[in-house]
């Protein structure tokens, strides 16, 4: 574990700041970032101090002027930060019917929820994540469990630091409170502010009042990573260090050095104890520096995926309150996304930067470094927004599996397992109100196509695949799902081959939960499939009904019924 330098050096590294400044980012033509994560949302510029500004507390070199009490040696977990190097239980269903209560469950069997198909998808894309680091959650329980807020007592220790790794219990709370950064009311009360003014907000906390994680980027944006602070001590010559738990060192006090002299701040930090340290730096205009309060934390959380609430806030801090419903992208995968809506505006990955220009539209990086994978950030968009979201590959250097998937209110639609290729440059397609989704493609693809609908006024939840969609020599081949009509719509008139295809359909009721396969269903070049699920139940022994237009005219030209296969 790397150990920390002699305050000495710190000062040398402050005098040659502005070098540091240019010789650690990442160059601007690779990757820059000029809007804070969730700059939609921002409702004033935050406050800008002068140079020589002073914190809160009048001090002098050496004394400790604010303390939280908290001891990284007793209060931080014994373990290291982890992703996906130890076999980690992260989210089941009860952490979501914790998060966002009943609504989240198609049946409800005592203590048994039986998650709705767009809240299994969600909690899939959630979980996913996660293998690139759990810093958020840990940063957030230790304080918690210091403040009493949640008992170390109920995972079978008195404070954190006697907590086991291994014990499962303990691995998916971490995992709820790392989750609490992806939704809102947590995300949109997400204070923003220059290093000064960050300083002055630590300095009120209180044990039996507010607490804040802090969130640390790179300048251009990168390598989010969350750290507890505790305290904050006067260096001398206007240089303040706000003293933190970082969990990628379990048992030290680490120190971010924040320069009252030109408003500036440092961190000497790395993705995990066994990778070299790097700096982290900033000043008043990078927006580099972020807090979630805890209070934000509490309750239950707004339901970005349940049907008739979705995403909406009455904001705090220095964010307002979204004013419309929003669907999330999520990528999973190492490519890059690129969305466009119907007037060309852009968001997300262009030109190796990300860009906003989609109004209504914004985006949060996590706040998760083990790995130094950091995933995609999560995309938001006004809910009945078309898009094109271009799946890039061009700065990849090995295959990467791929997957690309919307979810809103009561839906999730996606394809999953894109073989993306270096080089390769895919497209998707989504048509929000229609349930539709459009995948494009040049290579041999066989991906899978999922579609989840809630149904609170129907006789049941539907989730389906379309599995192993054979699109030798690519093509285009678009799902749509007609709730009224009961029918799943297979179109392959832009396919450049025949090929064939798997069905998988999960049906749930409030009494039952049933599942249907079929394989090696052909795959007609220019055809228009009809797959009649609405009629289906497991006591209907004729299976489903299958219909096919093979040249787009509107009339069915042959039909057949699809036993299941299971």
């Amino acid at each position: 574990m790397k150990k920390l330098r002699a305050l000495h050096i710190v000062f040398s590294l402050l005098i040659v700041l502005s070098l540091f400044l240019s010789s650690c980012a990442v160059p601007e033509e690779e990757y820059t970032t000029e809007e804070p994560a969730t700059e939609e949302l921002a409702t004033e510029e935050p406050a800008t101090e002068e140079a020589g500004a002073e914190p809160l507390a009048t001090s002098a070199p050496g004394d400790v002027v604010y303390d939280l009490g908290f001891t990284p040696e007793q209060n931080g977990f014994s373990f290291s930060n982890y992703g996906d190097d130890i076999p980690a239980i992260n989210l089941t269903a009860g952490e979501l019917r914790r998060m966002f209560g009943d609504q989240v469950c198609s049946r409800l069997d005592g203590d048994l929820c039986i998650l709705t198909p767009p809240a299994e998808q969600w909690m899939e894309q959630i979980n996913g994540a996660m293998a690139g680091g759990h810093c958020e959650g840990m940063a957030v329980l230790s304080l918690m469990m210091y403040t009493e807020q949640i008992p170390a007592a109920d995972f079978g220790g008195t404070v954190a630091s006697d907590l086991d790794i291994n014990d499962e219990i303990l691995q998916r709370e971490i995992a709820y409170w790392w989750a609490t950064q992806t939704v809102a009311p947590t995300y949109t009360s997400v204070i923003k502010g220059t290093p000064m003014e960050i300083l002055e907000i630590v300095q009120q906390m209180d044990v039996s009042g507010e607490t804040y994680s802090i969130g640390i980027y790179k300048e251009d944006g990168s390598g989010g990573h969350a750290i507890t602070p505790f305290g904050v001590e006067d260096k001398g010559d206007g240089l303040y260090a706000i003293l933190v738990y970082d969990n990628n060192y379990p048992g030290e006090t680490r120190e971010l050095f924040v320069d009252s002299r030109d408003n500036t701040w440092l961190y000497e930090a790395s993705i995990n104890p066994q990778v070299e340290s790097e700096l982290y730096t900033g000043n008043a205009d990078t927006q580099t520096l972020d807090l979630t309060p805890t209070s934000a934390r509490l309750g239950v959380q707004e339901c970005p995926f349940c049907d008739g609430s979705g995403v909406s806030s009455t904001g705090s801090g220095k964010l307002a309150a979204l004013a419309q419903q929003l669907n999330q992208i999520f990528l999973d995968g190492e490519g890059h996304i690129l969305i466009t809506d119907d007037n060309g505006n852009h968001l997300g990955y262009a030109d190796g930067k990300i860009v906003n220009e989609i109004p209504g539209a914004t985006y949060t990086a996590y706040r998760m470094d083990a790995s130094g994978n950091a995933p995609e950030p999560i995309y938001w968009l006004p809910s009945t927004l078309d898009v094109t979201i271009t799946i890039d590959g061009s700065t990849l250097t090995a295959e990467s599996l791929t997957d690309l998937v919307l979810v809103g209110a009561g839906f999730s639609i996606g394809v999953e397992g894109i073989y993306l290729e270096p080089g390769q440059v895919d497209t998707a397609y989504f048509y929000p109100a229609d349930q539709t989704i459009a995948y494009e493609t040049e290579a041999d693809e066989s991906p899978n196509i999922v579609i989840g609908v809630e149904n609170p006024d129907a006789e049941a939840d539907y989730y389906f695949e379309i599995q192993g969609a054979d699109m030798q020599g690519g093509g285009t081949i678009t799902v749509f799902l007609d709730s009224k009509a009961g029918d799943l719509l297979i179109n392959t008139e832009k396919l450049n081959a025949e090929g064939s295809f798997d069905f998988y359909l999960t049906r749930i009721t409030d009494e039952l939960e049933e599942e249907f396969a079929a394989e090696e269903i052909a795959l007609k070049e220019g055809a228009l499939v009809y797959v009649n699920y609405a009629e289906w139940t497991d006591a209907n022994p004729e299976g489903i009904y299958f219909g096919v237009d093979l040249d787009g005219d509107g009339v069915i030209d042959d039909e057949y019924v699809v036993d299941d296969s299971q």
